[in-house]
């Protein structure tokens, strides 16, 4: 992939093409911003358009020359990637890579080492790579690239060029979604709107929020005034065993009270500005059975769930609490059965 392919980061690709067509490359950058937002992608694209043969224009890669394929397929002896075993990057790590930066480039261009989620770097790993970073060899750049640069020592920080990245817009997802992954256009835009921002998000919650489960909790909001006690708690039981299943979901049922929301506003008019709008008749029954204050409370209420969870309280019983609350707070009119799919 070429610089002019990646995705909604204009500044930061600006930022590196500038220095490279000025020859002002940085020993060392930290490319930070969000998960999933391109910031490995481009320390690749960078690399490539370091040691690119045959470039198309200046300061980018060609994809086919040796270089671009070998970096492509992680075959390429001078792009040298340090990334986690387990939960942290170790010292032994680090000083294999200081080892192979001992000598020129193999190949005779630049060489490039990439340190993903450099904030799993343990003390001892950073303490060596800041020797590195100190006295860095000739024809080397590292990039250390991260969504959490407060976990990284503050030496390590001043000793590198910053390169900020930014969350994606859901139009840029659905584009990367489409294109990249063949997903199809109502997909493509239910995950964009469901992964804040990141590519990476939306990819993964397309493996394991399937359209199907989709319903099903959709259906369980619904359902939540004529559930009895015991039901609340059998629910909240099965869905609280994952701690995504329960981030998801709450998410999703954000989504749906702001498509409500929306529908309430803008009345019978077109459905592109529905999240859900491939379930513009179930918005619609159901948007009629709430006020726009009760819309609110509700919002509220599962933000304040999903806080408390980030927070670490138990996710059954905080379930439990939204759930009973949601249900002793329904109006009468509203527990009659909405059908979705």
């Amino acid at each position: 992939m070429s610089f002019n392919q990646i995705l909604g980061q204009e500044s930061a690709v600006a930022i590196l093409r500038n220095a490279l067509l000025n020859g002002r490359l940085a020993h060392a950058y930290l490319f930070l911003g969000p998960e999933g937002v391109g910031k490995r992608l481009t320390a690749l694209t960078l690399a490539k358009a370091m040691n690119c043969k045959s470039p198309p224009e200046m300061a980018d890669s060609c994809e086919r020359c040796p270089s671009c394929v070998k970096i492509n397929s992680s075959n390429h002896a001078d792009v040298i990637l340090v990334e986690s075993e387990g939960e942290v990057i170790k010292i032994d790590q680090v000083r294999d890579m200081q080892k192979r930066l001992r000598y020129r480039p193999l190949e005779g261009g630049r060489r490039a080492c990439l340190i993903d989620s450099a904030d799993r770097l343990n003390d001892a790993a950073s303490n060596a790579l800041l020797k590195t970073l100190e006295e860095p060899p000739d024809e080397t750049h590292l990039i250390l690239i991260t969504s959490r640069p407060h976990q990284l020592l503050p030496t390590l920080l001043s000793r590198c060029q910053w390169v900020k990245f930014k969350p994606l817009s859901g139009a840029h997802i659905v584009q990367i979604l489409q294109k990249g992954h063949s997903l199809e256009g109502d997909k493509a835009n239910f995950y964009a709107s469901l992964a804040g921002g990141s590519a990476g998000e939306a990819l993964a919650l397309s493996n394991r929020v399937d359209f199907q489960k989709r319903l099903d909790w959709l259906r369980a909001f619904a359902d939540i005034p004529a559930k009895n006690t015991e039901e609340i708690f059998e629910t909240c039981e099965r869905i609280s065993k994952e701690e995504e299943e329960v981030n998801d979901l709450l998410e999703l049922w954000k989504l749906w009270i702001r498509d409500l929301t929306v529908f309430k506003v803008q009345g019978e008019g077109p459905g592109e500005k529905l999240i859900n709008h491939d379930l513009g008749a179930e918005v619609a029954e159901q948007a009629k059975k709430y006020s726009f204050d009760r819309l609110d409370w509700l919002f509220g209420l599962i933000s304040d769930v999903q806080k408390a969870i980030a927070l670490n309280a138990n996710r059954q019983l905080a379930l439990e609490t939204l759930m009973l609350e949601m249900k002793k707070n329904s109006k009468k009119n509203s527990e009659r059965d909405i059908n979705f799919g």
